[in-house]
């Protein structure tokens, strides 16, 4: 792969200020020779001024050029980076140029791939540079910083490492069986696996959370018909995405939307009513209703106490709260402007809602605050789910070691579920790799990264 000089747009197509290419590979410069030129030498790390050539050799455009000799480069090899003007036209013909002079169209991700090539960065790291371009919020945008540092890949490292020496040890044993030799104190061994999936389960712990932060944070507005749950979308949302009349069953199917609140990104889900429904199409909606709430993270229950029973909103919290455990459930009393007297009295806590942008602010802050008294602390968060499927079957290695070692079962089954362990632990960071899951991880990057 690598002996192929490749080159790509590494801005979004379309009109713009600026129009950025890169090459890589060991004839990059020389392919850029030919067509940048420029008064100026070729210092590694400095921008020069010069005439962009098309295919032709007719001047295209007059823009910078920078070279970056390998391996002091992201990629590791040999690039050069060309800022032109942010014309589309300008753009296909420069990398047309560029072809004409031996340089090949980069593979979606084949620059970053090639960084995980060469050394530049881990697995781990390379997915972070995906999640960190695709991030649509700060806590997305930092937590993919966090892995492209280094905070996940740090942590396996260390682990593998106090595994490895032991797996040594205890596979340096088989050799000696004959003479009953114990090279690992099996006392030490026991304390190690119990620290190592301990620091796996905690790992594993934070993956429901990190995913959020990635992909968006599922909050679900759940309710009876007509309590107001399709306006308060289209508030969150500010623009009129849902139907909303006062015909109860309007909403039928759920209804998802993306949107950003302070630091955080949201799944916003509006729900069908729940109500005992003699129609099959609205009970089809009720059931997906329920699969929804199964998947949230956040909770609305949204209740109309003018037309509503303290006692039934008081069953349904207890029924949402036991068909999703793991969710904060919060109750909202709606249509606030129409109360008459207080008809929230006997009601479980909750919060009042009314069409005015005072209660909506106070809903968005208690959302907000509510994230954050249950966000987990520390610099290492898993928010990939094939990071957590390694944890996961690492766990279950290091979970039969254990159970060999304290039933004395042969070293030999000892070391190799510690050697599964090591390899699903290896799989994250990219030390134990298959072609096909790197094609696989590659392959979702824009091209010119």
């Amino acid at each position: 792969m690598n002996d192929r000089t490749i080159v790509a747009l590494a801005t979004a197509s379309g009109l713009g200020a600026l129009t950025v290419l890169r090459l890589s590979g060991r004839e990059a410069l020389r392919i850029a020779t030919e067509r940048f030129k420029s008064n100026s030498g070729w210092t590694p790390r400095q921008s020069i001024l010069g005439k962009f050539l098309d295919s032709e050799g007719r001047m295209l455009d007059e823009g910078l050029a920078t070279f970056f000799k390998g391996p002091w480069s992201f990629t590791g090899e040999d690039v050069v980076e060309f800022g032109l003007h942010g014309s589309p036209f300008i753009a296909a013909q420069a990398v047309e140029a560029l072809i004409a002079s031996g340089a090949e169209l980069a593979a979606p991700g084949e620059f970053t791939q090639r960084a995980f090539a060469n050394g530049k960065l881990d697995l781990a790291q390379a997915e972070a540079v995906g999640d960190l371009i695709a991030a649509e919020s700060r806590a997305g945008h930092e937590l993919a910083l966090k892995q492209l540092k280094g905070s996940v890949s740090k942590r396996l490292s260390e682990l593998r490492r106090e595994l490895t020496d032991f797996a040594a040890l205890i596979e340096l044993e088989l050799d000696f069986v004959e003479e009953d030799v114990e090279f690992a104190n099996r006392g030490q061994l026991l304390a190690l696996l119990e620290s190592a999936m301990r620091q796996s389960s905690e790992m594993l712990a934070t993956f429901r959370q990190g995913q959020a932060m990635r992909d968006g944070i599922p909050l679900v507005i759940i309710g009876p018909p007509n309590a107001g749950k399709s306006t308060l979308l289209n508030r969150l949302l500010r623009e009129s995405r849902a139907l909303v009349s006062d015909i109860p069953g309007t909403t039928r199917d759920s209804v998802e939307e993306r949107f950003r609140l302070g630091d955080y990104l949201f799944r916003l889900i509006d729900t069908a009513g729940i109500r005992e429904a003699s129609d099959a199409v609205e009970r089809m909606g009720i059931e997906r209703s329920w699969v929804k709430l199964r998947e949230a993270h956040l909770v609305l229950l949204l209740i109309d106490p003018m037309n509503g029973d303290p006692r039934d909103a008081a069953e349904l919290l207890k029924v949402v709260e036991r068909e999703n455990p793991e969710a904060t459930v919060l109750l909202v009393l709606s249509k606030r402007d129409l109360w008459t007297g207080d008809p929230t009295l006997d009601f479980p806590a909750h919060l009042g809602l009314g069409l005015n942008d005072r209660d909506l602010y106070k809903l968005e802050s208690a959302l907000i605050g509510l994230i954050e008294a249950n966000q987990v602390q520390g610099e290492v968060m898993i928010a990939n789910i094939r990071h957590a499927n390694a944890l996961r079957a690492s766990l279950e290695a290091l979970t039969r070691a254990r159970t060999s070692l304290e039933a004395g079962t042969s070293g030999e089954l000892v070391a190799y579920d510690l050697r599964d362990a090591l390899r699903h632990l290896g799989s994250i960071t990219g030390e134990i790799t298959a072609d096909d899951l790197l094609s696989s991880i590659f392959s979702k990057f824009c091209i010119g990264k």
